[in-house]
């Protein structure tokens, strides 16, 4: 291994023992150790990021999803974003000048229906239309799908020390692929099928830590000044390890910061 990249990541013992100690945090959160079910901390994830209002939000077997539907779109958006461009390797090139110009307009629909919606809650105050937790969904997930693939390249590009210069989407046929993928999604969650009650709010929750987790390699990365010295993926395993520790710690305080404010204030939610 480079010098540089044995500067950055240490020693083996330290390396690895930063990672098996956020592992073994990891662990214990999913663990029988935390008595509360698999539910219920998906609910605890969503709670650190979302405003889970129950009339924003889809139920499925009586229960409310970990996120509203526009988070839920979101985050299972940029989960199969990823997931999809792990084919791509380590592509650092943002997608053709036209693709980009799409997902950029994904990015505004979202915007422009977020504060129609908002503006909903205001009686008196004109709005475009009748907000709609279809639309949330819809443009939720095109908002999710359009975050991983500008946020993909950028962190191959961040993270190893030679990372391909391909583009992450060649063109709008590869789009075309992912696009139908978030309409399956839409379908799914739509429906409102008791079945898919764990595989929806588990994948989403996941969605949370994956894109929280990139963020913070990222920042991370940046703030160390230590970008581009991953070689193997071996390497790469102590900043995304504490990414995943950063966003942990995170939504923990975010989640009980919002208990206590919310018990402070008296309020509903």
């Amino acid at each position: 291994m480079a010098e540089g990249v044995r500067v950055f990541y240490g020693s083996h013992f330290w390396r690895w023992g930063v990672i098996a100690l956020i592992a073994l945090v990891f662990t214990l959160f999913l663990s029988p150790l935390w008595p509360v079910s698999i539910l219920a901390k998906a609910d605890a994830v969503g709670y650190a990021v979302c405003g889970r209002l129950p009339d924003h939000s889809f139920h499925l077997a009586g229960r409310q999803l970990p996120l509203c539907a526009r988070c839920t779109g979101t985050f299972l958006g940029a989960f199969l974003g990823f997931l999809g461009l792990m084919a791509k390797g380590r592509a650092s090139r943002f997608p053709p000048v036209k693709v980009l110009i799409l997902l950029v307009g994904f990015i505004v629909l979202m915007g422009v229906d977020g504060l129609n919606s908002y503006l909903s809650f205001f009686p008196g105050i004109p709005h475009l239309y009748e907000p709609h937790n279809t639309l949330r969904l819809i443009t939720g997930t095109l908002y999710g799908l359009s975050l991983s693939i500008l946020v993909f390249p950028v962190l191959n590009f961040t993270l190893w020390r030679e990372p391909k210069p391909n583009e992450a989407l060649s063109g709008f046929k590869e789009l075309s692929i992912l696009l139908v993928g978030t309409l399956f999604i839409v379908l799914i969650v739509r429906a409102q099928i008791d079945a898919f009650l764990y595989p929806l709010a588990l994948a989403s929750a996941l969605g949370v830590l994956l894109i929280f987790t990139v963020v913070n390699t990222l920042l991370i990365l940046v703030v160390s000044g230590r970008e581009g010295q991953a070689i193997t993926w071996g390497d790469a395993l102590l900043p995304l390890a504490l990414g995943l520790g950063a966003t942990l710690l995170e939504i923990g305080a975010v989640g009980f910061a919002r208990i206590q404010i919310t018990r402070l204030l008296g309020l509903p939610f």
